[in-house]
């Protein structure tokens, strides 16, 4: 299951509501960190990077609502985008959060919180689709789009594609191999035939191999 918090200190009324379910869905990645996860994106409104990936990180979010769900069963990953006015304890966000971590040294920062501590942290350009990549391809919380095989068809082992291929080969040389003598013989029988026998006329004998 995904879900998705959007912390604004614009909006006073829900911020205190916000920072709750924020610090609910960390304790639980803290807590379960094998079947819930939590993605943070940190950013400020004043920050230029910030405005300009913008709206590439609000497609994002829409691709990820609308077409995909986790892979790992019974996994919860929470995507949250928190909004901060300064980076240290003096802006009410970091000074409310509990089990993510609050060394916030720039802006904007996505990174995956786990027990606690700061996981995967990205690092490649702000785009659509490069950061799109890599939250779905996240190894332990990885994500399939919503129409895709609920059963993906299990792979054969290669040793095993490996020893039956062996096997057709040897079937098919063998095939191959007689089918290459008997017409051989039937050319070889047809060519004596056709010889003109010289016979000894001493004895009127004819060589085994004209016969």
């Amino acid at each position: 299951m995904l879900q998705f918090i959007d912390i604004d200190q614009e909006n006073s009324q829900n911020l205190h509501q916000s920072i709750d379910r924020l610090n609910a869905a960390a304790k639980q990645a803290h807590d379960h960190p094998e079947t819930h996860g939590l993605l943070v994106k940190i950013y400020a409104k004043w920050c230029g990077h910030c405005q300009n990936m913008a709206a590439d990180w609000d497609k994002v979010i829409h691709e990820l609502k609308t077409n995909y769900k986790c892979k790992k069963p019974g996994c919860v990953l929470t995507v949250a985008s928190v909004e901060v006015k300064n980076l240290d304890n003096t802006d009410p966000v970091i000074q409310g959060m509990k089990h993510i971590p609050k060394d916030i040294h720039g802006v904007p920062t996505i990174m995956y919180v786990s027990k606690g501590k700061r996981g995967l942290e990205y690092s490649n350009n702000r785009v659509y689709s490069e950061m799109l990549n890599w939250i779905i391809h996240h190894p332990h919380f990885g994500l399939v789009r919503k129409d895709s095989e609920q059963q993906p068809q299990q792979e054969r082992p290669l040793h095993r594609i490996t020893k039956n291929a062996r096997t057709k080969f040897k079937l098919f040389h063998r095939k191959t191999l007689k089918r290459f003598h008997e017409k051989m013989k039937r050319r070889h029988q047809k060519s004596v035939k056709s010889r003109m026998a010289t016979p000894n006329h001493k004895t009127g004998h004819i060589p085994a191999y004209l016969r």
